[in-house]
Formats: structure tokens, C-alpha cells, sequence
């Protein structure tokens, strides 16, 4: 809408102003840099990517699969599921890791600990990249105000020459526009995705801890399975 808006408007080149971007982004960059380790602010940078290219997991198939791990070692026993270890490591290396535990024999307390532990870790990783945007949405709009500051020092310095009162008004009203847009249509935007992405794998792992808990407790992988699903707000058919 905001760029039908300038299209429409008759003079969109005039919305175009390098130095402005530059202290709106260059400035909401750089201070946002000394609020993180540089690898971090680097990688919550770069989670853009995650905002557009994630698929959320199928929540549906996601029951059904670990109620068949948990039918498999009812009939098989544990031992059974080492020979399908790479499947597991393949869908996700904690639902591996912890089958593995669980085949390796490990004691359900120990194996909580570490899944927990790494659950934890990965809460923490995500939670940094929502933080880096949640920072850039609090920076850009500020860095706006700076430019519109700098533009009207600007202005009034040269209120003898009218050729400088143009550029410097437009670094001071476009520099506002710029922190405003980048601030609520874009690193907002992002964050609130990313905060999603964090949710939603955080429970994903807790949902395949859960399921190795049943199955190490021998929880009737129908019950189960009727558990997963009203932890992820599904329905599944009953079975016979």
C-alpha cells in the first residue's frame, strides 16, 4: 500500500534519498551491533531467511509418525528402532539423539536432562535472532528522528541559500519516513515471524520428548498418540 501510495503520488524518485537510508539503516545497524556478540548479531541478521523460506511442521504427521515409533518398540521392542537411527537423526537430531540414548539403554531421568539441556539451547539461539530485529524495530525509527535532526541543522544553517533548504528538508522529513517503514513493515514483521518459528520448534521438540517419554514408560502408543495430538491441537482418528 505505502509504495501504491508513493507510485500513485506522481514523484517517486523523490522518496529516494541515499544519505537518509544510510543513517537509517547504516545507524540502526551499528547500534544494534553493540547490544550483541558480533556472531550472534550476524546470525539474527541473517535469520531473515527463516522468515520467508520456513514451512511450519505438519503437525498431523508429526503424530502419526512418533505413535508408529511408539507402536514399533510395543510389538519389537526398544532395539528395534537402532536400525532406523539415521531416520530419526534425519527429521531432527534431538528426536535421533534421544532414540539413541533410549536404545543405548540410559535411564529416562538422563536422557530429560540432555534433551532439556539442548531444548534450552535452542530457545536461547532463536530468542537471540527475535531479539536482533526487536532491536532493529526499536533502532530504525529512532535513527529516523536523528536524520530529521540532521536534515533541519542543515536547513537552518544555509537559510541564506534556498538552493540547500531542498536537500536538507528532504533528509529531514524522508529519514523520518524511512525509520517508520523499515521499523513497522519490516523488522517488526520479521521478529513477529521469527518469534513463531521460535514457538513453534521450541514445542516441537518438547512434543518429541514427551513421545520418548511414553514410549520408555510403555504409555499404550494409542494414548499416546491421543496425547501428542491435544498437545498440538489436532484431531486424530480413534483407532481399534
Amino acid at each position: 500500500m505505502i509504495i501504491i501510495a508513493i507510485v500513485v503520488g506522481g514523484s517517486p524518485a523523490a522518496f529516494i534519498n541515499i544519505p537518509s537510508l544510510f543513517i537509517v539503516v547504516g545507524g540502526g545497524m551499528a547500534a544494534a551491533l553493540g547490544g550483541f556478540p558480533l556472531k550472534d548479531f550476524i546470525r539474527g541478521v541473517s535469520s531473515i531467511k527463516d522468515a520467508f523460506l520456513w514451512k511450519p511442521p505438519d503437525a498431523l504427521e508429526t503424530v502419526e509418525f512418533l505413535s508408529e515409533i511408539a507402536t514399533k518398540v510395543r510389538r519389537e521392542g526398544i532395539l528395534a528402532l537402532e536400525s532406523e537411527i539415521e531416520l530419526y537423526y534425519e527429521r531432527d537430531p534431538l528426536l535421533g539423539d534421544m532414540i539413541r540414548m533410549l536404545v543405548d539403554g540410559l535411564e529416562l531421568e538422563e536422557i530429560k536432562i540432555s534433551a532439556e539441556g539442548a531444548i534450552a539451547q535452542v530457545d536461547d539461539k532463536l530468542g537471540t535472532n527475535v531479539a536482533v530485529w526487536e532491536k532493529l524495530a526499536d533502532l530504525f525509527p529512532a535513527f529516523g528522528m536523528i536524520g530529521t535532526l540532521v536534515g533541519l541543522i542543515q536547513m537552518l544553517k544555509n537559510l541564506n541559500d534556498p538552493s540547500a533548504l531542498g536537500p536538507g528538508m528532504a533528509v529531514a522529513l524522508i529519514t523520518t519516513l524511512y525509520g517508520a517503514i523499515l521499523a513497522n513493515a519490516f523488522a517488526i514483521p520479521i521478529s513477529n515471524k521469527l518469534k513463531k518459528i521460535k514457538d513453534t520448534e521450541v514445542l516441537f521438540k518438547n512434543i518429541y520428548l514427551m513421545a520418548i517419554e511414553g514410549i520408555q514408560k510403555g504409555v499404550n502408543p494409542n494414548i499416546l498418540r491421543q496425547e501428542l495430538s491435544i498437545m498440538l491441537g489436532v484431531e486424530v482418528a480413534e483407532e481399534a
